[in-house]
């Protein structure tokens, strides 16, 4: 449906002029090199590519540096107003580009790197001095020199910050020791200790014992702990300061370089990512050849860009290099709009559709049918133009696609005449369609189920398994029509025919089962059936002549083409038993899937339950409850949106796509990617 159709460009030109080849991949942009080619790489390319890399880590590095965000969050473009400025680059070869990149990027990194590592020994001395601090804080009112500790010449001395508990300890397991101690805190004692160089060893062990740890200041401090502490203090001050300056230098380094730096990362980037791929040019000495794959529609284009070359083109047949040919999504505007859906599940495959035609038609009618309320429905749409307004890229597609499914809501809102589970009514001349809500004078609002069938919520039931027979039905004709482009003849008759024929057959025996009041003996009335209006008898029987034989195949079918030789692989009691465990799985499978759609009615009640509670406020009789009514609403709006979503996506996840499609192709990828920061004019 939305797959374009690609063509194999291989382009030939002499290694003088590949350089100039590289240029113009990036100019053209939709080009897919052909993966495994040989990797003889163009020493010229090659080159530019080396450079590529080195601005890329220095642009990296500096980013990082300065702490740069990449791209600003979702929140900070929404809310926040935050722009993505784009910087223009002019120039007229890849090499031209790069020079000119490495001039503007050098003194910007340098200026970085400077104040970066002023910053760093700033931090360092703060984290010193804070270390110093204290270690020093305990003993920052004792008023002592202890110089002289250190160079005793018979004597080893040490001074040692000792809990409490220890000291006693301390001074019993060194009895012929000089022990001073003084009481600096509640906990801490601080003990001077000197012992006969004999018993230094005696010392040590002890400390260690205890885990004590000597008192040392350094060398270029004072000597005395109250004035080393006050120098330690002064230090600290000094250097939060001189950190203070370094950041407050790298945030107007931040502003005043951000965009340029984060400018030329990505462009370092997307040329070292095109380069890399542009420099594989073939085995030839002389002559530089790559290949790869291009947009079908674009081949004159691209005839015309590089015709001072040789340019050999050949049309891809997609089934016959599956392995190698990449898939391009390509659907009108409008048609493709809810392609990240397709994509939660992966690209199409080589014989595959791509459904997202079919799911931009869907998916909107599953939200709007789950959640149809036109309060709900107006402040989804208004809220999601607004971020559509403010966002760009994915974030904008994303918007589009809860803008349309905000105008479904809205849509189905007046079919059910729901307005914040209010009449519609009575607001707008406009009766509902489908009335779900059961409203009586002076009575509660309650759920509309009538005895018949074709009204209120029994409606929205039969309804809903309906279209999960359609949308099941659909998926199973796709995988035949896949099967069928595949020319596998035995896997489409012996498999996915008899698939489909066995769902839509027992859909037939469902409804004549529960025509004849749930009863297996189908032909017992010849009453119409209430949903087709044809007999039950007949439906019944047409059902199982139906059903019966194409249950048959799926079982034996394998089977059989193994015993008369048409396939190769496996044994006849082996696809035997494989064909009634596939039976078993599918009658079951088959019946959770359709049951399954039901909760396209189930979320529309959860929905209208949750506002007819909240509703039970009256605020309109009551300005006080005015407030909390409009809280609990947005609230709703906001769970039951993300719930009805996450049901939405799960209906084409597991039960529809799970029917005919894989997503296990390979992406087109652009050999020039795409870029949100900068834009090049090729002179």
């Amino acid at each position: 449906m939305g797959v374009a159709r690609l063509t194999k460009v291989t382009i030939i030109s002499p290694r003088s002029e590949y350089e100039e080849v590289a240029k113009s991949l990036a100019k053209f942009e939709y080009f897919h090199p052909v993966e495994g080619a040989q990797q003889n790489f163009d020493p010229g390319v090659q080159e530019l590519t080396v450079k590529s890399v080195r601005l890329f880590a220095q642009a990296d590095q500096a980013v990082k540096d300065l702490g740069l965000k990449l791209m600003p969050g979702q929140m900070d473009i929404v809310f926040g107003g935050a722009k993505v400025p784009r910087s223009t680059f002019e120039a007229s070869d890849w090499e031209d580009l790069l020079n000119k990149a490495d001039v503007q990027l050098e003194p910007i990194a340098e200026e970085v790197r400077s104040e970066k590592i002023v910053l760093q020994k700033a931090q360092k001395d703060e984290s010193d001095s804070e270390a110093l601090m204290g270690a020093l804080q305990v003993v920052s009112k004792f008023s002592s020199d202890l110089t002289g500790l250190v160079g005793l010449g018979y004597f080893k001395a040490v001074a040692s910050i000792v809990g409490n508990e220890k000291v006693d300890e301390f001074r019993k397991s060194l009895p012929d020791a000089i022990f001073h101690s003084n009481l600096v805190s509640k906990e801490q004692t601080l003990v001077l200790v000197a012992v006969p160089k004999s018993e230094e060893a005696r010392l040590d062990k002890m400390m260690k014992l205890l885990e004590l740890k000597p008192l040392t200041i350094p060398p270029d401090f004072p000597q005395n702990p109250a004035e080393a502490y006050k120098k330690a203090e002064s230090d600290h001050e000094a250097a939060s300061a001189e950190r203070k300056k370094a950041e407050a230098q790298m945030v107007e380094g931040k502003t005043k370089h951000g965009t340029t730096l984060l400018a030329l990362r990505e462009l370092s980037e997307v040329a070292r990512k095109t380069l890399d791929e542009a420099r594989v040019s073939g085995g030839m000495q002389r002559m530089a050849m790559i290949s790869g794959y291009i947009p079908a529609k674009r081949e004159q284009e691209m005839k015309s860009v590089f015709g001072r070359w040789i340019v050999n083109t050949e049309e891809v047949n997609r089934e016959s290099e599956e392995d190698h040919v990449p898939t391009l999504m390509e659907n009108r505007k409008g048609l493709g709009l809810y392609q990240p859906v397709t994509l939660e599940q992966g690209i199409p495959a080589a014989h595959e559709v791509d459904p997202t035609p079919l799911v931009s038609f869907v998916f909107p009618v599953f939200f709007g049918m789950m959640f149809g309320d036109v309060g709900h429905g107006l402040i989804l749409t208004a809220f999601m133009l607004f971020v559509r307004q403010r966002s760009t890229g994915s974030m904008r597609q994303w918007a589009n696609m809860f803008v349309v499914a905000g105008i479904s809501a809205i849509i189905f809102g007046i079919i059910f005449g729901e307005f914040f589970e209010l009449s519609f009514s009575n607001f707008v001349p406009i009766p509902a369609a489908i009335e779900i809500i059961h409203r009586a004078a002076g009575a509660v609002d309650t759920f509309n189920f009538l005895p018949t069938p074709w009204a209120g919520v029994n409606l929205i039931l039969i309804v809903s398994f309906l279209i999960g027979i359609a949308h099941l039905t659909t998926a199973l004709g796709l995988d035949i029509y896949q099967t069928y482009k595949e020319h596998n003849r035995i896997e489409l008759w012996l498999e996915k025919v008899p698939l489909f024929l066995m769902y839509v057959s027992g859909v037939g025996y469902g409804l004549a089962f529960v025509g004849v009041g749930f009863s297996f003996n189908v032909f017992s009335s010849s009453s119409p059936n209430p949903l087709l209006g044809i007999p039950n008898n007949l439906l019944g029987a047409a059902s199982l002549v139906v059903l019966v034989p194409s249950m048959v195949v799926l079982l034996a079918g394998k089977s059989v083409a193994i015993a008369m030789g048409k396939l190769k692989e496996g044994s006849v009691l082996g696809a035997l038993s494989n064909g009634g465990l596939e039976v078993f799985e599918r009658i079951s499978q088959f019946m959770s899937n359709t049951i399954s759609y039901v909760r396209l009615a189930v979320m529309l009640l959860v929905h209208a339950a949750l506002l007819l509670i909240i509703n039970l406020m009256q605020p309109w009789g009551n300005p006080v409850y005015i407030a909390p009514w409009i809280v609990l609403n947005l609230l709703i709006l906001a769970f039951e949106a993300f719930i009805v979503y996450v049901q939405d996506l799960r209906l084409h996840l597991y039960e529809f796509f799970t029917k005919f499609y894989t997503g296990e192709g390979k992406p087109f990828r652009k050999i020039f990617p795409d870029r949100a920061r900068f834009k090049i004019n090729w002179l």
